[in-house]
């Protein structure tokens, strides 16, 4: 027998059985199998109709199917694409506000809240945790009766050609992340919005989209799907377009950005040319000529990306939990917060951050608006730089070998005083007898301000009390670019005092005078100030004084913040490494 022949003859007796299994069951209950004869005739009418085909079709959808039309998702919604629409019923919302809104944010905030992919039922118990189009996470809950979000479900389960239909008895309410807050919809923000949203991109996943019909010989897609990106996320570590996230946001209205400009721009004031010294070989110096091809644009971006800069606050970690709970009005209290950038703002400066703000909630967090940027300027805007000695030396002279020494935990002579950050400095031993070492050091991340420079010093004997310590005798110099350009070679005319002596029994913190920068080198790359430190001892001096040096650090300590850590000696702040 053929093969054809044989699939025929199988159809047929599967057709004979189907036959008699219908009339025993007429026979058995025909008012009942009448009853559900005409059930399944309904739902394969609705079945047989896309989503928005029964949308179109019922009488008490028609803003819905009004709004959908306005932003052309009525053809996403007559696809094969399967979704589970909840309509919300005519009269139930504000259908005039909603269809004045552009179509971007009614497709945003309404329609898209509205639809989820994949088919969600309601029956039985229902707990159900989704996304909708718009990626806000939603809860569809019940059992006979149902809710989505907490509106009632006055329809459930029309079942469609390309999903489900439930119909609302209201629409669901539209809570926007912190990203999508960033406008000027309701609050005067739109310059942080702006530079903000300039980081913006957007591009066509063709794979996720639906393709519509090929117009002039192009693909044309029904339902677009972008795969969005802003470099901001990363380089503030602060992903607040994600719904699973959770924030806090400190949000400047224009009049506080305006203010806040005005007021970091000092910090970052650049030349259009300069004299930069490349390499430093004894007193052999290497230089090149800098041109700045677009000075305004580096101030600006430089001045916005400073005021972003601490603005962020996962409150997931440590003490910023609190923040989570924490309401319009009330005082926080914490014993310290850490912005997304890892600056850690202790308590005092914790709580005046939020003072005079108020919170608005968002669905990944909260935004707290004020019209005052409350930062401390050496929070971010001009830190204290840590200079470590042991790993920014640019050249060591009459030195036997620069060496990095690291000390163990426990190793520190308990004689010595204080202690040596990071555990490492750098020592310098004098190449043969009666040679003066000396060392240049780059001075990373310096602003246009005035710092009151001091310099770390460590004894002889910080690992081993037999070791007879000594003061160092030595001098310092700063090779920077001054207000024409030019580079001004090892400058001692700032210092206090022409010769410094340590204290040989304490790792010692010493004063060496205030300079003034006139040029930024924050934001430019590798091209940094230098300071020179040499030891000092004449023959007059005999045997007083250590011909070694070893050094901890260099401090650039913004003289603003000087003066207030002597009016306030027991303030607590971040203190920036480099």
């Amino acid at each position: 027998m053929k093969k054809k022949s044989m699939i025929r003859l199988l159809t047929n007796k599967i057709t004979v059985i189907g036959y008699w299994l219908l009339v025993i069951g007429a026979t058995v209950a025909c008012s009942d199998w009448t009853d559900h004869y005409e059930a399944d005739s309904s739902l394969q009418e609705t079945q047989q109709q896309t989503l928005w085909e029964n949308i179109a079709s019922s009488s008490n959808l028609t803003q819905f199917k009004s709004l959908l039309q306005k932003t052309g998702y009525d053809a996403v919604l007559n696809t094969t694409q399967t979704y589970t629409v909840w309509a919300p019923a005519d009269g139930s919302y504000d259908y005039e506000t909603l269809s004045t809104l552009s179509n971007s944010r009614l497709l945003r905030e309404f329609i898209e809240n509205h639809v989820a992919r994949n088919n969600y039922p309601a029956s039985g118990l229902v707990e159900k945790k989704l996304y909708t189009v718009n990626e806000k996470v939603m809860h569809f809950n019940g059992n006979q009766q149902y809710t989505m979000q907490g509106v009632a479900v006055s329809k459930p389960n029309v079942n469609t050609h390309n999903g489900i239909l439930h119909v609302l008895n209201g629409k669901i309410p539209f809570m926007a992340n912190i990203y999508e807050s960033l406008n000027n919809n309701e609050f005067p923000i739109d310059s942080i919005a702006n530079y903000y949203h300039s980081f913006d991109e957007r591009e066509l996943n063709e794979y996720k989209s639906v393709q519509g019909p090929i117009v002039d010989g192009a693909i044309t897609y029904l339902d677009s799907i972008f795969d969005e990106r802003n470099d901001l996320y990363s380089l503030t570590y602060a992903y607040i377009n994600r719904e699973d996230s959770n924030y806090t946001m400190i949000v400047p209205t224009n009049e506080a950005w305006t203010k806040a400009k005005e007021h970091v721009k000092q910090y970052y004031q650049y030349l259009p040319s300069f004299e930069y010294v490349e390499a430093i070989e004894g007193i052999k110096l290497t230089k090149t000529n800098i041109t700045i091809r677009d000075l305004d644009s580096l101030s600006e971006a430089t001045v916005n990306n400073m005021i972003l800069y601490d603005l962020f606050y996962n409150n997931n970690l440590y003490d910023n939990k609190k923040l989570k709970t924490l309401q319009t009005g009330q005082t926080l209290r914490v014993d310290s917060l850490y912005s997304t950038l890892g600056t850690k703002i202790y308590s005092e400066d914790a709580a005046n951050l939020l003072e005079g703000a108020v919170r608005y909630d968002k669905s990944n967090g909260a935004m707290w608006i004020t019209d005052s940027l409350r930062m401390r300027p050496w929070h971010t805007w001009n830190p204290e730089l840590v200079i470590q000695a042991e790993g920014n030396v640019m050249d060591a002279g009459n030195v036997s070998e620069a060496k990095r020494v690291y000390i163990q935990s426990g190793t520190q002579n308990p004689d010595v005083i204080g202690h040596v950050s990071r555990d490492t400095y750098l020592d310098l031993p004098p190449v043969a007898k009666g040679a003066s070492p000396y060392a240049t050091f780059s001075l990373p991340g310096v602003r246009s301000t005035t710092y009151n420079i001091y310099i770390v010093t460590v004894p002889g004997n910080i690992l081993s009390n037999y070791y007879e310590s000594l003061p160092y005798s030595f001098r310092v110099s700063m090779g920077y670019v001054n207000e024409t350009g030019k580079n001004k070679d090892r400058d001692r005319a700032w210092c206090i005092e022409s010769q410094f002596v340590s204290d040989p029994t304490r790792v010692d913190t010493i004063y060496l005078g205030e300079f003034t920068f006139p040029m930024a080198y924050y934001g430019m790359g590798n091209y940094y100030p230098y300071f020179k430190v040499e030891n000092y001892i004449k023959s007059s001096f005999g045997e007083n004084y250590d011909p070694n040096l070893r050094i901890d650090c260099i401090i650039l300590r913004p003289k603003e913040l000087d003066l207030y850590l002597k009016e306030h000696p027991d303030y607590k702040y971040d203190r920036g490494i480099y």
